[in-house]
């Protein structure tokens, strides 16, 4: 049996793999059927399963993690991530929430066109995180135009790092300096492999933004529905598989069948399809906060270990 993590490296060897091999899965049902047309892939496709990825369900336990400075979980959260989001904002130099509020209602009321805006009773703005690898399949032009605005909402925004090709971390280090200038204290952007900071955004973000032009699987959307941050993707491969939009009908998407509405998700590769993503999940912290809860409680009571995707390899071994 091989596995396809991503076809988009070593397609050669891929195909070579998938001629000799008895079964060839990839890591989520979505991927599996947006490769199907692949030349690597189609002479094979009786053979090639979609199945999952899951996470190691201890390493990433907001209850028992010692990284984070209070440990929570579906019935606590709301008092965890509050001190997760103190502490995080205090090693990323970010404004505390109360400086903030006054000019953060104003600017949100700037952005209600169809409907009257009702100040949140919170005493709180809403941060947006990003954790991820910044290549071209990460969505690097959404993630910019995400930051952008976030902050133009009155929210503020996180993101931890690297870019492999310098060009690109040129830009980002260029989006660094020019958010500080215009947003002091808003935004935070911090380029490095940073295990224990990750931890601490996944729990300290209230929304966890994934853009991916393509995703295989992914990660990160489950690492933050785990902590109680809610996912906003692009539809795409594994993504597609574990976001159910809370403002879906039942059919609407792949997750929509298994799973309870988790997070928010949008189609376009574009700023039209992250403003719709993107702002409604700001709409919602702001003005439904019920509705974000609930969002919040969903996330969190999903099973994302490796449990139910292990039973699929199993049976795929058997066979």
């Amino acid at each position: 049996m091989f596995t396809i993590h991503n076809l988009e490296f070593r397609a050669d060897l891929i195909a070579r793999a998938c001629a000799s091999a008895a079964v060839a899965t990839t890591v989520s049902p979505s991927y599996a059927s947006e490769i199907a047309g692949h030349p690597s892939v189609a002479p094979h496709l009786s053979k090639l399963v979609g199945v999952r990825n899951g996470i190691d369900a201890s390493a990433w336990n907001p209850a028992t993690d010692p990284l984070l400075p209070l440990p929570y979980d579906s019935r606590s959260w709301k008092a965890g991530k509050k001190a997760a989001k103190a502490v995080l904002r205090e090693r990323l130099g970010l404004s505390s929430s109360q400086s903030q509020n006054q000019n953060q209602n104003q600017q949100h009321q700037q952005h209600q066109h169809q409907h009257q805006h009702h100040p949140s009773a919170a005493d709180d703005v809403p941060i947006v995180g990003v954790v991820s690898r910044l290549t071209a399949q990460k969505g690097i032009a959404l993630i910019k135009h995400a930051a952008w605005r976030t902050v133009e909402r009155g929210a503020q925004f996180v993101l931890l790092g690297s870019a492999p090709d310098g060009r690109i971390q040129a830009e980002f280090d260029a989006l660094a300096r020019d958010l500080s200038n215009a947003y002091p204290g808003r935004a935070a952007l911090h380029f490095a492999f940073d295990e224990p900071l990750s931890h601490l955004i996944y729990a300290g973000s209230d929304v966890i933004l994934v853009p991916s032009i393509f995703e295989p699987c992914g990660l990160s959307q489950i690492i933050a529905a785990r902590c109680g941050s809610l996912p906003c993707v692009r539809r795409t491969g594994g993504l597609a598989d574990t976001v159910h939009d809370c403002d879906d009908g039942p059919g609407n998407s792949q997750a929509a069948a298994r799973l309870p509405p988790n997070g928010y998700s949008f189609e376009s590769a574009d700023a039209a399809g992250v403003d719709y993503g993107l702002g409604r999940a700001l709409d919602d912290y702001f003005d439904d906060p019920s509705k974000f809860a609930k969002l919040v409680d969903n996330a969190m009571s999903i099973d994302w270990s490796w449990a139910e995707p292990c039973l699929e390899y199993e049976e795929l071994y058997w066979r």
